[in-house]
């Protein structure tokens, strides 16, 4: 038993051991799931399309914040879930995940949409939606899982949890209208155990789709080799295809845009590596081409190859090169919108060309991607340009001047273009061309629009003599060696307009006609490519596999790999018994990604398997222990221990970036943030119905983004506002009743957990880019302090002092941008303090996670528009200041809350405001703009047409008219300032416009419908391109403008008011005529017609005794002999009694023939019942006529 006094530390020590090592042995994961396989490994993302079966889910949520018959709303879900887990190489992951959960840690998913090449539905922007993921068991998933999750439940035996054996967190899997490459980032929120960000690129696939007949996913390329099941770098049968003797290639591929990439060169097959995650998995394909071997005299093979040699990926489209032979494929992107739904086979393109070579082109440029071919064999120094545009591949000619190929140019009649980078900002190649007959290199400028080339510089032929500053400037006065100089290729970062040559040397430039040699890399090396990481960083990769790398803008070149230092690394990871090492490996390809420089190996264990993996580079470690080795030391003593000294070479200890700005408004990122909703299952774990709430509700939030383009202003500047403005009164009852665990469909929805961050904060980080409008201003401080005494044993005052410490700024485009630095010397605090660096290699500090080099900081800066403004209406404010000035306001007859009206004869005052969709800020533009009517229509927006540019020219402009305009008018008209084209120019200090629709206007002599002023919708376009002078930005914008009471023409006026004055004179003279004449032909008219009632009743009394239908001619003469008798007597009138008129007459006679009718009857038989029906009276009456 352990003494009381013990147990408690004993205790502490286990969980410190036990946090520890989950910190250490366990990852994040992240994988797609399918909509309807939640719990699934990992879902190919193929599908581009909303899941509208969520709606119905929210059909339950009734009584809640979520309105389920708002028309407006869309709440539809996403294809995919993220699933998220941890991965452990010691520990057991299910119970890491259960220990995680039940001490708080809740992964938080942060997805960036990566914006596309060609926006063609969305204006450019930057979009971040961070989402709190939700807990599920995966127990009530594991029927509907793949077979391989229920495996895992097999194998994973009794389970000591009741509540909980396998688990998981979940966060739908969000699309954005037009990207298809989203970056994941998982952190934690801080609570239970701590665990490390992780970055994953999740991409949709567009070579990929569902075969229903396999009732599996195929790939559209070609087929994949089923023995290379690859997940997660495992795979089988790896022999079969590579070797510890494999040799390193490029991945090329359009920068932070492919979401596909692929990498060739597997010995001997078809097969190219294809992976939509940029290597943490990925899939091998045997490409459907055929191997065709088309070797001739004009193209000459040294030798026949199946191997796929040259791959580069762009964002919509594969390129790859078999021998000669050019190939692409199209791949299905219906999230793009482009103009084809993509490939069925491999196109094959410059049928008659001999390729080479396949150069890439990083960065596109007018929505347009390039891929470079060069000529071989006979069309040896030709290129072309393959242009990729809305998936649409096409070919250029050969790119020439107008004398002919760049060999005449030289004045050569053969020569060989080596390599060619494409300038796309400048519209400009740069050519590395070397003539076969010497041993001479040119670098050449070609320059598309203008057609011609121009040499930039010949490249001596030795190397130069090295020096120990460790460059040596080429100015034609340095020494050189008797080793030839032999240069291989081109690389040029457009930001920093820093261009290398490279190839046993390193020749560096900033203008590409002075150029620097960089004696850190030794000669006797031969740079195999080039990789760039466009931030600041680049490496080379040799022949010999050797990995170089270097900051832009310094002179030293540092070999990563094989070294000391590389070794010492390698040999403590595999004593940690690190899955990544391994004494056996062999290079597949180098490459950057968000994450920094990363290496794709074939590994193999000590039994013989197999695996590819991708790891990161440890640049930090590596070159952290190589100053640790060189640096020299020595032996101290501080309070009677001996320590040993290191001579620090780095000649501050901390750097803190301080007085930083809110970041958003310079990155230009916008930013949402969404939580699950809570479920009242007291366990808190999310089920499939509570999961697919969470989709619509993300998918609803990021409607409401990419709707939020009204041109009218909302009241709040808010994409959510319109949201939850009719149900935020409600909320506390929403929360009281969620208290109670009754909230309708089992789950509560807080309102505030969906909204808009506005105010992130820096976090004492620099950003990775800024953007800079007109007179913007970027501040910030930069904290520098020496070390403290303990730190400094051993160190002269001179060593550790102040005077040591220096910052530089290096600009890339000094012309268009200056900095200031200002230097602050804190003695107090042994620190200096820089507002607003350049360190070497030389500089780290130590974190949680290992070293982390210091002292060299990159930030591109962007200058021109900021993505995220737009110009909006202020219709509240326009109609307060319109009525203030005008003391007055007429609505329409029939009012719209959406589109208030104004009055034709009222000034019209129009406010804009240019409102951030980033940083939330709204005011008022103050800027200069043009103001055009360029369509309209009559009483409603259904007439509404466009004018044609000669209407719009005549309807705006100054040259429309003689007052200068046929539509509206200026207020001041005096004051009138126009543009080229004679348009109106206003200002924020200067906008009132006077409607008046002249004659040959559209807008003129408007038929009234009814008895009311006709009513006119105007479309109107504000622009302040090439007129305002405040912005770089060039705002566009269109609305109606409902406008009432127009007036008349003066024609239709007075013909209306001749028509009026003629009516309503005749209306007199017919009163007065009816009143004069009315008495006389009223009299006239009732004795008429006394006259034709008389004649009426007397032919109806007369005709009654012929209407009777009778059996015999016997029975028609009694009844006629009756008739004689008794009618005469019934139809004269009693003496003295008025003969009735009109329906008084009528009724009498109907009467009188009733009585008759009645006295001819018989008396009813006995026994028999009376009736009233017209059948029965005809029977008694013949029975009448037989007596």
């Amino acid at each position: 038993m352990w003494p009381p006094s013990l147990l408690n530390p004993f205790l502490l020590l286990l969980f410190v051991k036990r946090y520890h090592l989950l910190l250490e042995d366990c990852k994040w994961t992240t994988v797609v799931n399918h909509f309807d396989g939640l719990g699934s490994s990992r879902s190919l993302f193929i599908e581009q399309h909303e899941v509208r079966k969520v709606a119905e889910v929210f059909k339950e949520l009734w009584d809640s914040a979520i309105d389920p018959s708002d028309k407006n709303a869309h709440y539809f879900g996403f294809p995919y879930y993220l699933k998220i887990n941890l991965t452990c190489r010691e520990q057991n992951a299910a119970r890491a995940i259960r220990t995680a959960h039940y001490t708080g840690l809740i992964p938080v998913v942060t997805v960036t949409f990566q914006e596309p090449i060609h926006s063609v539905r969305q204006k450019r922007e930057q979009l971040q939606i961070t989402m709190n993921t939700a807990p599920s068991r995966l127990g009530d998933q594991v029927n509907a899982a793949s077979k391989a999750t229920s495996l895992i439940f097999v194998l994973l035996g009794r389970c000591e949890s009741e509540e909980v054996c396998l688990m998981c967190w979940f966060a739908p899997m969000p699309m954005m209208n037009g990207s298809v490459m989203m970056e994941v980032l998982v952190t934690s929120n801080n609570l239970g155990i701590l665990m490390d960000e992780k970055r994953f690129s999740i991409n949709v696939n567009g070579f990929a789709k569902w075969d229903n007949e396999k009732g599996e996913t195929v790939f559209t390329i070609g087929t994949k080799v089923e023995s290379w099941r690859i997940l997660k770098g495992s795979l089988t049968k790896v022999k079969d295809f590579l070797s510890l003797k494999e040799k390193s290639r490029p991945l090329w591929a359009t920068h932070n845009q492919a979401p596909v990439v692929i990498i060739g060169r597997v010995p001997g097959s078809k097969i190219i590596l294809l992976s939509d995650t940029l290597f943490d998995d990925f899939f091998p394909i045997e490409v459907a081409i055929d191997s065709c071997w088309i070797g001739s005299l004009s193209c000459p093979q040294k030798n026949f190859s199946s191997s796929i040699v040259d791959t580069i990926a762009t964002e919509s489209t594969l390129f790859i090169r078999q021998n000669q032979l050019v190939y692409y494929f199209t791949g299905n992107y219906s999230a793009l919108h482009m103009k084809t739904s993509g490939s069925v086979l491999w196109t094959r393109i410059l049928n008659n060309i001999c390729v080479k070579q396949l150069n890439p082109v990083p960065f596109p440029i007018n929505n347009t991607e390039y891929v470079i071919a060069l000529g071989g064999g006979w069309q040896d120094g030709e290129f072309f340009l393959i242009s990729v545009k809305d998936g649409i591949v096409t070919v250029s000619g050969v790119m020439k001047s107008k004398d002919g190929t760049v060999c005449k140019f030289l004045g050569f009649e053969k020569c060989a273009i080596l390599w060619i980078i494409f300038v796309t900002a400048a519209n400009q190649f740069v050519l590395l061309v070397k003539d076969p007959t010497g041993d001479d290199y040119y670098v050449v400028s070609y320059y598309r629009a203008q057609q011609k080339f121009e040499l930039m510089y010949q490249l001596p032929r030795f190397v130069p003599k090295g020096s120990d500053k460790g460059f040596v400037m080429l100015l034609g006065t340095e020494q050189y060696t008797n080793q030839a100089l032999v240069p291989r290729g081109l690389a040029l970062n457009p930001f920093t307009m820093i261009l290398y040559i490279w190839g046993n040397v390193v020749l560096q430039s900033h203008d590409m006609e002075n150029y620097v040699y960089l004696s850190s890399f030794p000669s006797t090396s031969f740079i195999k490519y080039f990789v760039h990481s466009y931030q600041g960083q680049y490496a080379c990769v040799t022949d010999k596999e050797e990995i170089w790398v270097s900051v832009e803008g310094s002179s030293m070149l540092v070999r990563v790999y094989p070294s000391e230092s590389w070794n010492l690394f390698r040999d403590l990871q595999i004593i940690r018994k690190s899955t990544q090492y391994g004494h056996k490996e062999a290079k597949i390809s180098v490459f950057y990604d968000p994450d920094g420089l990363k290496e794709l190996l074939y590994l193999e264990d000590s039994q013989g398997n197999a695996r590819v993996i991708k790891r990161r580079v440890p640049l930090h470690n590596v070159l952290t222990y190589r100053q640790l080795i060189s640096a020299p030391y020595r032996q101290v003593t501080y309070d009677g221990k001996e320590y040993i000294q290191f001579t620090h070479r780095c000649p501050f200890a901390v750097m803190n970036i301080v007085d930083q700005p809110l970041p958003q408004r310079f990155t230009r990122v916008e930013h949402y943030r969404a939580q699950p909703p809570n479920v009242m299952n007291p366990t808190k774990f999310h089920n499939s119905k509570s999961l697919a709430v969470y989709q619509g509700l993300i998918f609803q939030l990021l409607w409401l983004h990419s709707a939020y383009n009204r041109p009218y202003a909302d009241p709040v500047h808010d994409p959510t506002w319109r949201w939850w403005k009719n149900k935020e009164q409600d909320a506390d009852y929403y929360f009281y009743v969620a208290g109670s665990r009754n909230s309708s469909g089992g789950v509560y929805v807080d309102m505030n957990q969906y909204d808009k961050v506005y105010t992130l904060k820096a976090q004492h980080k620099l950003p990775p880019q800024i953007y800079l409008d007109k007179e913007d201003t970027y501040t910030f401080s930069v904290f520098l302090s020496i070390r403290t005494g303990k730190q400094s044993l051993g160190e002269t005052a001179a060593d550790n002092s102040l005077k040591a410490i220096w910052m530089t700024v290096v600009l890339s485009h000094p012309k268009y941008f200056v900095t200031k630095l200002v230097r602050r010397e804190l003695i107090s605090r042994g620190s200096v303090l820089y507002e607003v660096a350049h360190s070497s290699m030389n500089c780290y500090h130590y974190s949680a996670t290992g070293p982390r080099l210091k002292g060299t900081k990159t930030v591109g800066i962007n200058i021109g528009c900021p993505p995220g403004k737009r110009l909006a209406f202020d219709i509240t404010g326009t109609l307060q200041y319109t009525t203030k000035k005008n003391k007055r306001y007429f609505d329409c007859v029939n009012p719209d809350p959406e589109m208030p009206c104004f009055f034709f004869s009222d000034m019209f005052y129009p406010s804009f405001l240019i409102q951030d969709m980033v940083t939330g800020h709204s005011g008022p533009f103050q800027g200069s703009y043009i103001f055009k009517v360029i369509g309209g229509g009559p009483f409603s927006e259904k007439e509404i047409r466009y004018f044609s540019k000669e209407e719009i020219l005549r309807y705006n402009s100054v040259h429309g008219s003689e007052t200068k305009s046929l539509i509206w008018l200026r207020e001041d008209n005096l004051k009138a300032e126009t543009d080229t084209e004679g348009f109106h120019i206003l200002s924020g200090a200067n906008y009132g416009i006077m409607f008046v629709c002249q004659r040959n206007s559209a807008c003129y002599d408007i038929t009234p419908r009814d008895m009311t002023a006709p009513d006119y919708f105007f479309v109107v376009k504000v622009s302040n391109r090439d007129v305002d002078q405040t912005t770089y930005c060039d705002y566009a914008l269109e609305f109606i403008i409902h406008v009432h009471g127009l007036r008349l023409s003066p024609t239709r006026a007075l013909f209306l008011m001749q028509a009026s004055l003629f009516s309503l004179i005749g209306m007199v003279f017919a009163y007065i005529f009816i009143h004069i004449v009315g008495p006389s032909i009223k009299n006239l008219a009732g004795s008429v017609y006394k006259r034709v009632e008389e004649a009426i009743v007397f032919r109806a009394g007369s005709s009654f005794t012929f209407t009777s239908s009778l059996g015999s001619q016997t029975s028609l003469s009694n009844i006629n002999s009756q008739s004689e008798n008794s009618i005469p007597g019934s139809l004269q009138l009693a003496q003295g009694e008025k003969r009735p008129h009109g329906r008084n007459a009528r009724a009498h006679a109907t009467a009188r023939l009733d009585d008759k009718r009645a006295a001819l009857r018989p008396p009813p038989s006995p026994g028999r019942r009376p009736s009233n029906q017209r059948g029965g009276c005809r029977a008694r009456s013949a029975s009448v006529g037989v007596n």
